[in-house]
């Protein structure tokens, strides 16, 4: 009886020391529309998807615009991939890579189009912007 006592009570010790391990949770998974390296919500597959519906892009239109993403991914990957670069000159080199990519887009366009992706590319990714005066 004694021995059964301690076993119990051992067991009982044990479980009161697994508790905050049996009850730690998974860390939440990223919600939905998330894009890959970490870029939220607004990663360029979102915002491609929403310049496509904004300009009324046709199936054409939108098939050599999936094609230039397919390029202009090839290439950012290639950039960040390379360890010669550094750390800090990716992002530069990355908008540089960027441009003749927008340009390819651009030309895809109708003169409407042109000049509504040229008012949403000047107001930048997230939406024109505010003054602090207006917050």
């Amino acid at each position: 009886m004694k021995n059964f006592l301690k076993l119990i009570v051992a067991l009982i010790g044990l479980l009161l020391l697994a508790a905050p391990a049996l009850r730690a949770e998974a860390p939440p998974a990223p919600p939905a529309g998330h894009a890959e390296h970490g870029r939220g919500p607004g990663g360029p597959g979102q915002m491609m998807k929403r310049a496509a519906q904004e300009l009324g892009l046709n199936a054409d239109q939108q098939a050599k615009w999936e094609a230039i993403n397919q390029q202009e991914k090839a290439a950012a990957d290639a950039i960040r991939n390379d360890n010669t670069i550094a750390p800090e000159d990716k992002r530069a080199k990355l908008r540089e890579a960027n441009k003749p990519f927008a340009d390819q887009r651009r030309a895809v366009l109708n003169p409407e189009q042109q000049k509504k992706f040229d008012e949403m590319r000047k107001a930048g990714p997230r939406g024109p912007k505010k003054d602090k005066k207006d917050k």
